[in-house]
């Protein structure tokens, strides 16, 4: 079991969730828990979300939106077919 500890942060009380739990249960920043008391215990449970793109997107190093010269050779190429 792992021991942490109640702080403040402006006016909200918080707690930090160890990096292992984080990794061992697929959660990320903005990641929905549901936040119950059972038996006089804090229970926090994972809120399974639908992936959509933009859900994924968040989540990408925005190094990765960078548009390259390859990238720009494609936009700027003329159309070679009946796609227009």
């Amino acid at each position: 079991m792992t021991a942490i500890s109640v702080r403040q942060s402006g006016g909200a009380n918080i707690v930090s969730i160890p990096k292992a739990i984080i990794k061992t249960l697929g959660l990320r920043v903005g990641s929905k828990l549901d936040l119950s008391i059972k038996d006089n215990k804090i229970v926090l449970t994972p809120i399974e979300e639908e992936l959509s793109l933009e859900v994924l997107l968040a989540g990408s190093p925005k190094a990765c939106f960078k548009v390259t010269e390859e990238d720009r050779e494609w936009i700027d190429a003329n159309p070679s077919g009946k796609e227009v």
